[in-house]
Order: structure tokens, then sequence, then C-alpha cells
């Protein structure tokens, strides 16, 4: 007597796309409020004047991009982490074998 495995529960049928979507979104939100809450301190031409001179001919402008580009990468980086982490727990509490305390 064969047994199948387990039909896939909802959040596992759901694609690739859906994860993209669960990454993206939360890290912009959060790169819109990190910005914001940065460049109310900081002004991006200070940063441009202090900074490497790769900087040096960078506009206001191209400082509030690329502050927000960095606020958007470590947001996106810190979803995709918290993802991962629950794929993964979900599918050790599926796994057979002893369970750790």
């Amino acid at each position: 007597m064969s047994s199948s495995p387990p039909e896939p529960t909802e959040p596992e049928r759901r694609g690739w796309a859906v994860d993209v979507g669960l990454v993206l979104w939360p890290s912009f939100l959060a790169s819109c409020a990190a910005s914001l809450l940065f460049f109310a301190a900081v002004d991006p031409a200070l940063l441009r004047d202090a900074g490497p001179r790769l900087f040096a001919d960078l506009d206001r402008e191209a400082g509030y991009a690329l502050g927000f580009i960095f606020f958007w990468v470590v947001g996106a980086i810190a979803s995709t982490l918290s993802v991962y982490l629950i794929r993964t727990e979900r599918s050790r509490a599926r796994a057979p074998g002893p369970r750790l305390p």
C-alpha cells in the first residue's frame, strides 16, 4: 500500500511572483519611510562634499535617488531573509524526524 504525498497547501501553490511582491512592496514602503526620516535631517549636498570624489559631480536630486535606492536594497535584503526564514520553518515543521525544543 503506497501513500501519496500530501496535497500542497495554499501558500505552497503560490509562485515566485508572489514572493517577489512580498519582498519588494514592504521594502519599498520601508525605503520611503527611511528616506523621509534620513533626509529630513541630512542634506545630500553635505554628504556629497564629505564623501569620496566619486560623488563630486552629484547633484541634490541624484543624492536623494541614491539614498532611496540604498534604503530599498537594505529593505529588500531584510524582506528576502524574512520570506526565506518563514518558508524554511514551514518545511522544517512538516519534515519527519525528531523535533528539537
